[in-house]
């Protein structure tokens, strides 16, 4: 009886210890996996800002451009220097297309510049206070961990649990035992049967397996109501600091084409 007890604690602790290895190790990819996660998050708000910069910093470049061509063009003072001069109802088309597309231009490159400058401050903004790397807390480092001394702080059946004469109950699955925490039933557990991926009941489940699983249910994410199809909640927060400067972004647009038009009608009033 002896023997066999010996034998008994000496298997159970090596599983003790097994175990105790792999929950550090999944907390450990996890927590990998997670900061992978966190950085392609962080990567998309970087380059949903960098489409709003990027493109407005070269509307307010060819904007300032544009303009350098007004002020060229009213540099002659009227037209027809080196001949008769233009009637004035043309001169007057001429001035006043040149100056619409210098203020329309002047107009786009300061609302060009605005939604650039914001686009970048709400992409610090959300890096540096929202979408951050999940760092683990010392507390839930010293949660993943587990010393060996605590093998004896089990209980007195896991510790001279025969093998295969009594099941320890560890399921296959994490979602199983999730469920059943919540008080869900499984769909393959209808009829009053368990397979073999259903939660176990806690009298089966060895007590680490069972603090490894409550350990980790309370520090995983609540579920949320929202539908599956829903936006990441890092698209949904770019899409609220985003209606600070979509206006100065859609307006710089209209007044890029509206400067462009005037200025392309200047110069046909010019070459008459």
């Amino acid at each position: 009886a002896a023997g066999v007890a010996a034998g008994a604690f000496g298997y159970n602790r090596e599983n003790y210890m097994f175990d105790a290895e792999m929950r550090w190790e999944r907390f450990a990819s996890s927590r990998e996996y997670a900061n992978q996660q966190a950085e392609q998050y962080r990567g998309d708000i970087r380059n949903l800002a960098a489409l709003t910069i990027k493109k407005n910093t070269l509307w307010a470049v060819s904007a300032t451009l544009c303009m350098a061509l007004n002020v060229a063009l009213y540099c002659a003072g009227r037209l027809g220097l080196h001949g008769p001069s233009p009637p004035a109802w043309i001169m007057g088309l001429w001035l006043t297309n040149n100056a619409a597309s210098f203020a329309f231009m002047a107009v786009t490159t300061f609302l060009a510049l605005h939604a650039s400058f914001r686009a970048h401050a709400a992409s610090t903004h959300l890096l540096t206070r929202k979408v951050r790397v999940p760092v683990p807390t010392l507390h839930q480092l010293d949660q993943a961990r587990v010393f060996a001394s605590e093998f004896e702080q089990q209980s007195g059946s896991d510790i001279f649990r025969i093998p295969f004469m009594s099941s320890n109950g560890a399921p296959k699955t994490d979602d199983a035992v999730y469920d059943d925490f919540e008080g869900k039933a499984s769909p393959s557990a209808k009829g009053g049967r368990r397979s073999s991926s259903a939660p176990p009941t806690r009298s089966k489940c060895s007590s680490w397996i069972r603090n490894e699983f409550e350990v980790t249910r309370a520090g995983s994410v609540a579920p949320s109501d929202l539908p599956s199809d829903a936006a990441p909640e890092h698209f949904q927060l770019y899409a609220s600091v985003q209606k600070e400067f979509y206006q100065h972004d859609i307006y710089a647009r209209v007044g890029i084409f509206l400067g462009f038009v005037h200025y392309f009608q200047s110069l046909c009033f010019y070459g008459l």
